[in-house]
């Protein structure tokens, strides 16, 4: 039988509110975290995204019950391939809450990447063992959903945001609620999560930094050419119309001159392999 708890004042345990609301609930003598995909945006605001969403990004709904539906299975999916999530609660009633709209999550309090690279009283090769120590982590999961053709193993939202450090030196990722569909575009979805992570990154550690993060990752990814395609997708994209759109989105568009603007994360990126 599915346990059932009531909280009479939720709003004072509220943790964050971006989009969804998440809530650090008092839960079986410790904390959970309650998230509430039913958030403030109307219900237009849910359908307009979810129209761009499927018909051009290629990716999953954007409405309430469908981001829940789709965190969860990611979530199952990746614990499968041996990827650690948070543990989920299916076994719960929250009453107040309506059925189908939110999910109870174990509670990690560990440093976040962004925190943790970011943080300058932390030795520079102490977060480069750390990050020599993700790459492979990394890599597998990469090389598995190209393997299986599983774009539901590639983190949509991936960054510094959604990486915690575990005390056993593993990882923890989290943030699934979005994701991508087509199984014959796998290898670009790889590609685009890489320059994500990458110009997180840039942004994290800094300018003065990130070229030495960049030479570890040239040196200690287990597969060169699959880290280049994050350049190569940007630049000489299989498909001709998306090469010359592209092509004037870098041209025309003044953010993408930018230090850490995509496409001069990739360049970087591509240097630094070479030369490597």
């Amino acid at each position: 039988m599915p346990e059932v708890v009531r909280y009479d004042n939720l709003m004072q345990y509220l943790l964050r509110k971006n989009g969804n609301y998440l809530f650090k609930v008092p839960f079986r003598g410790g904390w959970a975290v309650l998230k509430n995909y039913q958030g403030s945006r109307s219900q237009f605001a849910y359908m307009k995204k979810s129209v761009t969403n499927i018909l051009y990004y290629n990716q999953t709904s954007f409405m309430p019950k469908g981001r829940m539906k789709t965190e969860l299975a990611c979530m199952r999916l990746w614990r499968e391939a041996g990827f650690r999530v948070f543990d989920i609660y299916d076994d719960v009633i929250v009453e107040g809450l309506k059925e189908g709209f939110y999910a109870m999550f174990e509670h990690v309090d560990r440093p976040k990447f962004i925190m943790y690279f970011a943080d300058k009283s932390v030795p520079l090769e102490e977060k480069l063992e750390v990050w020599r120590r993700f790459l492979p982590v990394w890599h597998r999961r990469l090389s598995l959903a190209i393997e299986r053709r599983e774009a539901r193993l590639i983190h949509e939202n991936g960054d510094m945001k959604h990486v915690m450090i575990m005390p056993d030196g593993g990882f923890l990722f989290f943030d699934f609620e979005m994701a991508y569909r087509s199984p014959n575009r796998v290898p670009e979805f790889v590609a685009h999560e890489i320059l994500a992570y990458l110009k997180s990154l840039c942004k994290t550690v800094g300018r003065e930094q990130w070229p030495i993060f960049m030479k570890e990752a040239a040196l200690h990814f287990p597969d060169k050419k699959l880290l280049r395609s994050a350049y190569e997708f940007q630049f000489e994209h299989p498909n001709f119309a998306l090469r010359m759109l592209r092509l004037l989105d870098r041209l025309l568009r003044l953010k993408n001159r930018k230090y850490f603007s995509k496409y001069n994360v990739a360049r970087r990126l591509r240097d630094i392999i070479d030369a490597a």
